[in-house]
């Protein structure tokens, strides 16, 4: 005689494991599918406009992050690095930040850590054009020709990043 709750509860478990597997198999190895990158423009720290489009030709490291999050802080010297070494041969490294207060604290939190690559100021339109951040840091390398090549989640060694950079240069 087969119980009314374990016939659901057989359901709901099959479901769950299901749902598990295809998030296992499809879930996020970093390679995205190969789309245009999203063209907008947004202001920066300094005072400027960035227009993604403007950097046509060029390989882009995106960077959502906010200064409270500390992986985020720990990326700042990583992108700086790169930005210096690989600024002249065709990189770009822009910093979105997701930080409500905006100028109020970016401001002050560049200045202290001498942050050389451009600080965008994000917002909503800006994180839903990239698919969505729901985790901070997140990096998006652009390529050459414009498309969306990869998502890196989370912290990144100097190592690891020169090694994807070296790759779309």
């Amino acid at each position: 005689m087969a119980l009314p709750w374990k016939e659901n509860y057989m359901k709901h478990l099959t479901a769950l494991l299901l749902g598990f597997v295809l998030i296992s198999a499809c879930g996020d190895s970093g390679r995205i599918p190969a789309g245009q990158a999203p063209d907008f423009t947004l202001p920066a720290v300094d005072g400027s406009m960035v227009r993604f489009s403007d950097h046509a030709g060029q390989v882009i490291i995106v960077d959502f992050w906010a200064t409270w999050c500390a992986p985020c802080q720990e990326m700042v010297p990583v992108l700086s690095k790169l930005h210096k070494e690989f600024g002249q041969k065709g990189l770009v490294v822009l910093g979105i930040s997701l930080d409500q207060e905006g100028l109020e604290i970016l401001g002050p939190f560049i200045h202290e850590n001498l942050i050389p690559y451009k600080v965008l100021i994000g917002n909503d339109r800006a994180t839903r054009a990239f698919g969505g951040v729901s985790t901070i840091p997140t990096l998006f390398i652009i390529d050459k020709e414009g498309r969306l090549v990869k998502k890196m989640l989370g912290y990144h060694s100097y190592g690891e990043l020169e090694k994807q950079v070296k790759m779309y240069l």
